[in-house]
This record gives C-alpha cells, structure tokens and sequence, in this order.
C-alpha cells in the first residue's frame, strides 16, 4: 500500500478509537469527574484503566506512523522487526480486559451494564485492528526519493523481516504435501468419521463423571450414579473402538503417502541431466529419498492425526466449559494465547534446526556411502581407522545440532508447563470461591478441571503437533526442491528412422563441464566416424577422449558446435532409440545387483535367451559364465562385486553387442583383460 493511504488510514482509526473509547467511558461515569475517577480508582467498578490502555496504543500506532513516515524506507522494516512485541502487548492487553470482566462479575452479578460490554467488545475490535495497521504499516512502499536517500544506509535485513516469505513458504509446503494425499479421500473421509465418533465419546466423559459425583454426593441417588457409570462404559467403549480403526486408516494413508513420494522424487531424479549428478553427492541423494521421505510421512501422519483429533475435543470441551462456567472458562483461556505464542516461537526455531539436521545427516550418509562403496581402495591404504574419524566427525556435528534440539525442548516444556501450572492454580482457586458462593456445584467443578485437563493435553498436543509439523516441512522442503526440479537438458527428440548407417560428426564443438565452468576442455573440435570402420582417438590423459565419448552420448550440452549422427543432431533423436543405436563400453563398468541375463539384456524390453547367449560369446564371457554355480542366473552382486574387473568387463561388453548397434563406443573397455580374450573380442 503507499504510504499516504497507510497513514490516512492509521490516524482516522487512532481517533475513531480514542474518541469511541471516551464517549463510552464518558457515559459510564457521569456522576463523578475524571480527576475524581483517577483519586478513588476502584477496579471492580471503573473502566478507567481500560480508556488508559486505548491511550497507550494510540500511542504505540503514532509513533509507528510518525517512524514510518519520517523514513518510509527503514521505518517499515523495523515494524516488521517488532511484529513479536506487538503482538505480545495486544496478547496481555486482552487478557487483561478479560481479568476486568471477572472483577465486574463479581460486584455486579450479573453484567448487565451495557455500556460495559460496548467498551468490553470495543477493546478487542481495538486490538485486532491495531495488530493489522501495525502490519499495514511495516508492508508500505516506500517512494524513489526514499529509495535513493536510504541506499546503503542498511545493506542487512533486520531480525525477523524475513518471516513471512518464511512463513508463506512452509504453508506452500504443507499445502503441497497434503495434496499428494488427494488419491486417498475415500480413506480420508472414513478416519475423519471414525476420529469424530472417538473424539465426541471422549469428550462426554468428563461430563457424566461429573453426573457420577452429584448422584452421590448431592443427590445421594443410586439410580443416578448407576445411569452416569453406565453411559461412561458405553461411551469409553465405543471411542476406543472408534479410535482403533481411525488410527488404523491414518497409518494405511500415510504409508500409501511415503510410496507415493518415494516414487516422485526416484523419478524426478532420474530425469536430471548428467551434470546434476556432477554437482550432488550421491549420499545426499539417497538420504532424501530415504530418512527425508520416512520423516516427512512419519512426522506428517503422526502430527495430522493427533491435530485433527484434538481440534474435534477441544471444540466439544469449550462447549461443555462454558455452559458448566463462564468465570472459569475465560480464566482458563487467558493462558493459552501465551502457550501458542511459545509453540510458535519454538516451532520456527525447531524447523530451523530440523533443516540442518537433515543436512548433517545426508552430508554422514554421503561419507558412510563413499567409504564402504570404496572399500577395497580404503583396505588397500590401511585407512579404515582414519575413515571411521572422519565419519565420527561428521556424526558430532549432528549431535552438537541435537543438542540445541534437546534444549529448545526443555526450554519449551518449561514454558509451557509453567504457564499451564499458573492456569490450573488459578481455575482451582477461582472455582472453589464459586463453589462456596454457590454459582456452581461441586461436580460440576469437578468435571470443569477435568475438561480443564483435558484442553490442557489437547493444547500441548497441538503445540507439540506444531513443532512436528514444523520438522516435518523442514524435511519435505528439501525433498520437494527435488521433486519439482526441472532437467536443464531435457531429452524430448522424436526422430527414429528404422535404418541408421552410423555416420558420426563433430563440427567446432566446444564443451565444458557446469563443474569446472572456468576449464573449457573442448575448443573447436572436428572430426568425422565413417560406419564400418575402427576409428581411434588417441591423446594424452585429459585431453578430452572421454569427454567426447560423454558427448556422443548425449549426456551434456554443448557449448558450441553440433554433433551429427548421420547428418541429424543427436538431440533430435528419441532417448531410447539413441543409445539402442549408440552403445558404450566404459574403462570402469558398472553392473546391477541382478542375474548376468538380466545385466546383458539392461534397458530392453524383452530380449530372447538366444540372443543373450550370442552377445555373451561374441563378448567371450559364455566359457566363464557357464562355469558359475547358477550359470547365467548368477547374480552379480552390488556394482558387479561378485566378478572379477575383466569379467565385468566382458559382460558390459555383451550388454553392448546383444543391442547390435551401428556405433559402439569402446572407452578402454579391455583394460582389465588379458591378451587372448582381447584377441578373442
């Protein structure tokens, strides 16, 4: 909004609001003057303190309007600093008027002023309204020429500017997150009946135990106390019956989320071009789409379920409050603003946290992967105490982040404990005058502390639920960073003639890799593949053999420059039909955790056992392979381990030639053979 309109707007409701205020209290003391009011001060009959506290915050909003307009600059950024303080003075302000209402009680039974209750309701619109022009205001553009007077008088943001995009974004994430459950609304709609029936049962518990201590003790009915226990098992049977099966839905859809994230984010990753490999470690990968994924379902199920069932006791235990007491029930809701600003606060820092710990951890897993897919090379430098270090280290840094987790934690439950201690005294206190007044029976009392109890657990759930939520956003905002990435290379060529010769063109290429964007490591290169023959390229260790066997394989972009396959780019090809065409036997092959005929014939369709058997001879690994206890059913284990580098090698080899392409590309793929087999291939 522009700054003259805040403003207009701010100072027409400053005086609206002191000019209400005063006309109402005005009216509420026409028989005796101001100065009399403040000499013979009573708080159980006057409303002086609460014209005073509309003074205060007129006070706070011009001086807010006056900051603001002095350096429309600056002035909205240090509001948006101060939301917290503000926010903590309308919280006390209207715990107080709430206070004010008791004491009138108490001398006037009942309220019937209605100048009173107009001042009463006023304060609160009060409130509400000068929480949103403090907001108004901290969100005013500033104009140009303030632009120009306050550039870089302030390069920093202040503290807490950045909450809202902050705020926004987890609730983006939520929102994001719940709508993969979109698939699962039948099951929704059944644990939201089942959790309604479990909750409503709940809540009338304490009501009819409260029936059980009148029939005994006031009533001294047998008739009575039995009808009360009765319906208490009725009702305690049928919640927990209830309350089995919503539980059970729960679970059934949040697993049924974990697989669906799973898959999302395992595909999403692998449609990332070449490069985006380059850039992550394969550790951090894998712990987002393993504990990341686990921990956002987790969490997520475990905290909407218990969220959803409170929300339903808490509506049906304010309900039962209020018609058991007012006086009570505003005493106890006078504490719980406090407990859901701590919640808030707590749960921002926790979600902070959270994100760092799922960092730590994936940058430990990334080591534990690399360490023990190495292992070989680990051993063979006696290094394993050192590795074991080095992963110890990496552990200590999610600790020292767990141990601010566990204070957080305990800083939290003191808070909250306290507060909750300071309401139960008072509802204690406060309910044993009503009692000896007699505006209410001892079991109703009793049942008042038991709903008091029980909103009291309810309210620290929800907090709790905050937090976890809170976790759990932290998580899934890294796993959807993930999911909806976008491919900077995308592979969306459809050209697939049914005849290829294997014609291969470079013209001028030049390539360098998004990892070392500084190291050109193509310049201009040409060279020509007639099909048919053997064609070479011989160099010297980094001179950009490999990168182009990476390039005919389409796995980066270029530069500059085209590479031609019989005359079309490569990239106007369809991906499978490009490298069914094109296969690559590499120095260092990798094999999957499967059988050899399932190695051989990777990424076709349906390949006859014939002509895997031929691929294999023509590759010379049928003479080994038969050898094997499982013959080709053998499985080769993690990344081929099960076989020696040269019949690896050989296999790769067969997985080449069962594709019969027109160009094979050869990158040292015989380096760990012997002299006869080479011969031999």
């Amino acid at each position: 909004m522009q700054l003259w309109k805040a403003v207009v707007v701010t100072l027409a409701f400053m005086s609206l609001d002191v000019g209400m205020t005063t006309a109402i209290y005005v009216l509420s003391h026409l028989d005796r003057s101001l100065l009399e009011d403040i000499r013979h001060f009573n708080i159980f009959d006057s409303v002086l303190d609460l014209w005073a506290a509309c003074l205060y915050r007129s006070c706070l909003l011009l001086g807010a309007t006056i900051g603001v307009a002095k350096n429309s600059t600056l002035g909205p950024r240090r509001l948006r600093a101060s939301w917290t303080v503000i926010a903590l003075v309308c919280l006390f302000a209207g715990i107080y008027t709430m206070v004010k209402l008791l004491l009138f009680s108490e001398v006037r039974k009942p309220v019937r002023d209605p100048r009173f209750w107009a001042l009463f309701v006023w304060t609160y619109i009060s409130l509400a309204a000068s929480f949103l022009l403090w907001w108004l205001l901290s969100t005013v553009q500033p104009d140009a020429k303030a632009v120009e007077r306050g550039a870089g008088a302030e390069a920093e943001g202040l503290p807490g500017e950045d909450r809202p995009a902050s705020e926004q974004a987890s609730g983006a994430t939520l929102q994001k997150l719940l709508s993969y459950t979109k698939p699962d609304i039948a099951f929704l709609v059944a644990a939201s009946f089942f959790l309604i029936m479990a909750a409503l049962g709940e809540t009338f518990l304490p009501y009819y135990t409260g029936r059980a201590i009148d029939g005994i003790v006031i009533q001294k009915s047998t008739e009575q106390f039995s009808t009360a226990v009765i319906v208490m098992c009725v009702l305690a049977v049928g919640s927990s019956f209830a309350a089995g099966i919503r539980g059970g839905i729960f679970t059934l859809i949040f697993a049924r989320l974990n697989i669906r994230l799973r898959n999302r984010l395992f595909r999403s990753l692998v449609s990332q071009e070449t490069s985006f490999f380059d850039e992550n470690r394969t550790g951090d990968l894998i712990s987002r789409l393993t504990s990341d994924t686990t921990m956002v379902s987790d969490l997520v199920s475990q905290n909407i379920n218990i969220f959803l069932r409170n929300t339903v006791k808490v509506t049906g235990v304010v309900v039962f409050m209020f018609s058991l007491s007012w006086q009570l029930s505003l005493v106890t809701f006078m504490g719980f603003p406090i407990i859901m600003m701590v919640s808030d606060v707590y749960g921002k820092y926790y979600k902070r946290l959270s994100k760092e710990v799922q960092n730590a951890l994936a940058r430990a897993s990334s080591t534990a992967e690399e360490t023990i897919s190495a292992m070989k090379t680990v051993r063979s430098f006696a290094n394993e105490e050192e590795e074991a270090e080095v992963y110890s280290r990496k552990l200590q840094q999610v600790y020292k982040l767990n141990r601010k987790e566990a204070a957080a934690y305990m800083y939290y439950v003191w808070g909250s404990g306290l507060t909750l201690l300071v309401v139960q005294v008072s509802i204690l206190y406060y309910g044993g005058h009503l009692v000896i007044s007699g505006q209410m029976t001892s079991g109703n009392l009793i049942s008042f502390i038991i709903y008091e109890f029980v909103l009291g657990d309810c309210m620290e759930s929800v907090g709790s639920v905050y937090s976890g939520l809170m976790q759990g956003v932290g998580a899934a905002e890294k796993v959807f960073e993930f999911i909806d990435r976008q491919p900077t290379m995308v592979h969306d060529g459809n050209l697939a003639p049914d005849h290829l010769e294997g014609r291969v063109d470079f013209e001028n290429v030049t390539f360098t890799y998004r990892t070392r964007p500084h190291t050109q490591v193509l310049q201009n290169v040409s060279f020509s593949l007639s099909p048919g023959k053997v064609t070479a390229l011989v160099g010297p260790s980094g001179s950009g053999k490999s990168s182009c066997v990476n390039i005919l394989e389409n796995f980066y972009p270029l530069e500059g420059g085209r590479v031609l396959l019989d005359g079309k780019p490569i990239s106007a090809y369809d991906h499978k039909y490009l490298h069914r065409v094109i296969s690559l036997v590499s120095q260092e092959p990798v094999l999957f955790a499967r059988s050899i005929t399932d190695n051989i014939s990777y990424g076709l369709p349906t390949v006859p056992f014939e002509v895997v058997v031929e691929a294999a001879q023509k590759a010379n690994a049928h003479g080994f392979i038969m050898e094997l206890q499982d013959g080709y059913n053998t499985e080769t284990g993690e990344k081929g381990a099960q076989l020696s580098g040269g019949q690896k090698q050989r296999v790769a080899m067969a997985r080449a030639l069962v594709r019969n392409p027109p160009v094979l590309i050869l990158d040292e793929a015989t380096s760990a053979l012997d002299a006869e087999s080479e011969y031999l291939i």
